[in-house]
């Protein structure tokens, strides 16, 4: 498995990891900043994650290998 980073911008260093499938390739975040999305492309998955928190809310199958996550 692999995670995703979340760094403090001010300081350049990171405060947390969030664990989510294999080779989180791509991801995107809410208008509203709540969540963030991630394609894990090993996994076929993408998965949820709410901002505040950092924990998964959900994992969604998907597709073979998906690369990237747009939001409308």
């Amino acid at each position: 498995d692999a995670s995703v980073s979340v760094i403090d911008v001010a300081s350049q260093q990171i405060i947390a990891t969030v664990p989510v499938g294999n080779r989180p390739w791509g991801l995107a975040v809410t208008p509203d900043d709540s969540h963030v999305y991630v394609a894990n492309g090993r996994s076929n998955s993408v998965s949820v994650i709410h901002a505040e928190t950092r924990q998964i809310t959900a994992t969604i199958p998907v597709g073979d290998a998906p690369w990237g996550v747009v939001i409308h």
